[in-house]
C-alpha cells in the first residue's frame, strides 16, 4: 500500500499466505496453528484467523487492525495483504 492510500489505523487488514499443490490444505492448517500460537504469545486478538480452501490454492488469513499489521508485517512476512471485508 502506498503512503498516500494507507488505511485508517483501525481498518481491518488481512495478511495472507498462499499454499499450492496437493498438500496445500494440510500445510495451510499447520501454518494457521503457528499463527494462532504467535497471536496468543503476543496477546493479540485477531479479528479473524482462518484457512480458506480454493480450487487452485489454500490461503491462511490473519486479520488485524492496520496499525498492528504495519508492526507485524516485517516479522510475519505475509505473501500479500488486503483490506478485509467480512463475507
Amino acid at each position: 500500500m502506498s503512503a498516500s492510500k494507507q488505511p485508517e489505523p483501525n481498518t481491518p487488514v488481512a495478511m495472507l499466505w498462499d499454499f499450492f499443490g496437493p498438500n496445500a490444505t494440510k500445510t495451510a492448517e499447520h501454518h494457521r496453528i503457528h499463527l494462532g500460537e504467535f497471536a496468543a504469545s503476543e496477546q493479540l486478538t485477531p479479528i479473524a484467523l482462518e484457512v480458506l480452501p480454493m480450487a487452485d490454492k489454500t490461503t491462511v488469513s490473519l486479520v488485524l487492525p492496520w496499525r498492528r499489521v504495519q508492526e507485524l508485517r516485517p516479522l510475519l512476512k505475509p505473501h500479500r495483504g488486503q483490506i478485509w471485508t467480512k463475507s
